[in-house]
């Protein structure tokens, strides 16, 4: 019975913020994994419904989609958001799950040391969507 009561006081916990690693709670993680997701799905469905009969090349354009639906996939998974990196603040508790300047629970990061390693991640991230995206809009043009 004490391992069940642990196991919820654990999910209750509000997570903290790491610099270079969690900037994002786990509403805003739900948010960015699913609208990824979905994302990537739609483009891949109009990629093979809609821009294949008419030009293979054309497939090529999906990048920014598919750049767009990979870097919200990777926020999800790894609690980071690449907006607040930018902007050098983190919002565990979003009331809308995306970056919003009004959201009542959002901090700035204090340290400059912290913002760096924000945006070093962020960079990194941006560059995984990048070579995700055109990898699979070429893969999508040669099918």
């Amino acid at each position: 019975m004490k391992l069940v009561t642990v196991w919820r006081k654990r999910s209750i916990l509000v997570p903290e913020y790491v610099p270079g690693r969690c900037n994002i709670g786990r509403r805003g993680r739900a948010i960015r994994l699913t609208t990824g997701l979905v994302l990537i799905a739609v483009s891949i469905v109009i990629g093979i419904t809609v821009l294949e009969p008419v030009n293979n090349l054309l497939s090529l354009t999906l990048v920014v989609p598919f750049y767009v639906g990979i870097l919200a996939c990777l926020e999800g998974s790894m609690s980071f958001c690449v907006l607040h990196a930018a902007r050098g603040t983190y919002d565990l508790n979003e009331s809308h799950g995306f970056a919003s300047r009004k959201s009542g629970t959002l901090e700035k990061v204090k340290s400059e040391d912290w913002k760096g390693l924000d945006r070093r991640k962020a960079s990194v991230m941006h560059l995984e969507a990048l070579s995700g995206a055109v990898l699979l809009a070429l893969l999508l043009a040669l099918t």
